[in-house]
């Protein structure tokens, strides 16, 4: 009550209890509206659900327009420490028999020796040669040999440079024949690393070539044959002998070639149709769950779900039911997921029989892909027109129910106005009922003392006389 406390003492009425009452009895259209509104969020909570495993339901269709998802490959080896292969959509099932003779190698030279101190003048400049790429890499004047490493390593000189026990090791990035490493620069800044003998050239610099280097490591190319096919490759990651297979070459082989299988990559496929069906499982029983009615054993409703009624609500989980198990127009006689033993139980969840997916994808793949590529694009469109931001059905119900809580808010900030003039107003009736029962007691007491002054007047003098 606004802070404002009417004591009643001269009624003894306690007028804030009975002011609190009568601006309860006030205020019990706010307490509806509030509910009200606390519904109306509730609904917003359901749809912005809805919502959202409708867009993720749209995300999972997009995998089944997806061609890779129907032809994919996987590629399975008998000793993938020694030979591993990958399959894209471009292969041809079948088996290769793989032997390696020797690995692809990066060339690697050392210093002879531990490299002492650098002692030079100025800024050295060495270039360093891998193949046809040349590369100048200037070295700062007082550069000690760590420094030459970073500065070697930040350079994009197609070497990687390190130091082991005080020796300065260079090794190609790259693998094969063509990674053979030469130096070039000038031979008192060269020998002091040690990393080979030097020939001089006529423009007074010196070069190491990749014969007089202090090699540890051969550059070689791999060395295999592919069912019986000799082949030669200057990386361990072979991609182009055979479409669609990549090998990945880890060691030699012993004792008979390595085989690698190409097959049919069903468990992709299947797992991508599972993932929508699961999902559109969860948009229908989540719809279901908030448009149930629970009733008690004696046939009285006890409960109702958040969207119970909801036109819109209903709607949509009976059209999306029928878009989902509609046959589609095909002259294939894979016109409807209960073909590829997808079917609807009475709840309206899907439910799969993977043996009979599996044989479908397996026997037809190019026809399941066609369904689902046409299912998909429709499902897409169907989900589109709920979900589009600013324009779709979705948006069209939040801000309808948006913009009845609004009207709430007006309607209950106008009721408290009404209230709190309400209980003002009967503050000052009831301070001023205080005051005239007090002005009435006061006259009362004066009354009363002036009749008892006037008995004992009239008293005294019937006394005297």
């Amino acid at each position: 009550m606004a802070g404002i406390q009417i004591m009643g003492l001269s009624s003894g009425m306690d007028y804030n209890a009975i002011i609190e009452q009568m601006i309860a009895l006030e205020r019990l259209p706010i307490t509806r509206m509030t509910e009200r509104k606390g519904v109306y969020r509730a609904q917003q909570d359901a749809w912005r659900d809805i919502n959202t495993r409708l867009s993720a339901l749209d995300n999972r269709l997009t995998d089944l327009r997806l061609s890779s998802t129907f032809h994919g490959r996987t590629a399975s080896s008998s000793n993938a420490q020694v030979v591993a292969a990958t399959a894209g959509t471009q292969a041809l099932t079948g088996t290769y028999a793989v032997e390696v003779a020797q690995l692809a190698q990066a060339h690697r030279v050392a210093s002879d020796g531990e490299v002492g101190e650098l002692t030079y003048n100025g800024d050295a400049i060495i270039t360093i040669i891998v193949g046809d790429k040349e590369a100048a890499v200037t070295i700062a004047e007082g550069s000690d040999l760590s420094q030459v490493v970073k500065t070697i390593n930040g350079a994009d000189a197609g070497v990687r440079a390190s130091i082991i026990a005080g020796r300065l090791v260079l090794e190609s990035t790259e693998t094969g024949e063509g990674s053979k490493i030469e130096l070039r620069g000038t031979a008192d800044f060269l020998n002091q690393l040690r990393l080979g003998q030097g020939v001089e050239d006529g423009d007074g610099s010196t070069t190491i070539t990749a014969d007089k280097m202090n090699t540890i490591q051969d550059a070689q190319d791999a060395i295999l044959t592919i069912n019986g096919i000799s082949l030669t490759s200057a990386a361990n990651t072979i991609k182009d002998a055979v479409e669609g297979v990549t090998f990945t070459l880890n060691g030699v082989t012993e004792g008979g070639p390595v085989q690698i299988t190409v097959s049919q990559d069903l468990d992709s496929a299947v797992s991508k149709i599972k993932a929508f069906v699961d999902q559109y499982n969860s948009v229908m029983n989540f719809i279901a769950e908030k448009t149930k009615v629970t009733m008690t054993d004696g046939g009285d409703i006890s409960s109702t779900g958040t969207l119970q009624g909801d036109g819109t609500a209903n709607r949509l989980r009976t059209a999306l039911r029928y878009e989902v198990t509609r046959a589609i127009g095909t002259e294939s006689g894979f016109n409807q997921l209960a073909v590829l033993g997808i079917t609807t139980n009475k709840e309206g969840v899907l439910q799969i029989d993977e043996t009979k997916l599996r044989e479908a994808l397996s026997e037809n793949p190019e026809e399941v892909a066609k369904f689902f590529n046409e299912k998909a694009t429709n499902l897409k469109d169907f989900i589109k027109g709920y979900v589009q931001y600013g324009t779709g059905i979705l948006a069209e119900k939040q801000e309808s129910i948006g913009r009845l809580m609004k009207d709430i808010d007006r309607q209950i900030e106008r009721l408290e106005e009404r209230a709190a003039r309400k209980e003002e107003s009967l503050v000052r009736q009831f301070t001023a009922l205080e005051q005239v029962l007090a002005d009435f007691q006061s006259q009362s007491a004066w009354l009363t003392q002036q009749m008892t002054l006037l008995s004992s007047w009239a008293g005294g003098k019937n006394r005297s006389n």
